[in-house]
């Protein structure tokens, strides 16, 4: 797998919205059908996204994708530094009241009614491409020898991306007080740092994405060695 779309994948691991998900079903009596739909519902729309972009990208070409790669690295690279940016000088994206969850309005609705049916739609807009996940498909395009290895990857990525809700799935049927303690002790966790942790992530991934774009642009020698097989050494 690429090992970008590993560090993206892994840096997608804990979100607010998942966290918050994943502990308003296992406040429920049966948690396990609510995590087995949202989990069900959100990997399938996930991996359809990503396989559809990644077929359709390694379809037009490796030469074209590799000259409009450096491009998207570029693109997704300022969003993300502009994110950090912003958040690190104080934005904040709007609440309904200052005691609000850290989940969005749109995934309180969904939360509001606990059924197999909601916890779906939750795990479908959970899991939106977002520009982590866009940056990983890029990576994937890359890297990938033909479609069939940049499939296998998307469900690598996205296995990763699921952990949580997977761990916790798990954890409900074995051990069923232990998830909710450990998830509201790293929500409470990631509310406190929320802040510091969102300009890191964004603003190393930003800086990441200009300099490889910036540098594959101008055809730095440092990103044109390959390995065996056509592996890009950066």
């Amino acid at each position: 797998m690429s090992s970008e779309a590993l560090v993206l994948a892994l840096s997608a691991v804990i979100r607010p919205t998942t966290a918050a998900a994943v502990l308003a079903m296992l406040a429920t009596r049966h948690p396990q059908r609510l995590l087995a739909a949202y989990i069900a519902a959100g990997l399938a729309f996930s991996l359809a996204v990503g396989t559809l972009v990644v077929v359709l990208l390694q379809g037009v070409g490796g030469a074209r994708s590799a000259a409009v790669r450096p491009y998207v690295d570029v693109i997704l690279g300022v969003l993300a530094l502009g994110y950090a940016i912003a958040v690190g000088l104080g934005w904040e994206p709007r609440r309904r009241s200052a005691g609000a969850s850290t989940a969005p309005s749109w995934v309180q609705g969904r939360l509001q009614d606990l059924s197999p049916r909601g916890a779906a739609a939750t795990g479908v807009i959970t899991h939106l491409p977002g520009l982590i996940y866009l940056a990983a498909l890029n990576a994937i395009v890359a890297s990938a020898r033909d479609p069939a290895d940049g499939v296998l990857q998307v469900v690598v990525y996205n296995a990763i991306w699921f952990s949580t809700a997977f761990v916790a799935l798990l954890l409900s049927l074995f051990r069923p007080n232990m998830p909710e303690e450990i998830l509201a002790e790293l929500g409470s966790w990631a509310r406190r740092h929320r802040r510091a942790i969102v300009v890191v992530i964004f603003g190393a991934l930003g800086v990441y994405l200009v300099v490889s774009g910036v540098l594959d642009l101008l055809g730095s020698p440092w990103t044109t060695l390959r390995m065996p097989g056509g592996t890009r050494l950066r």
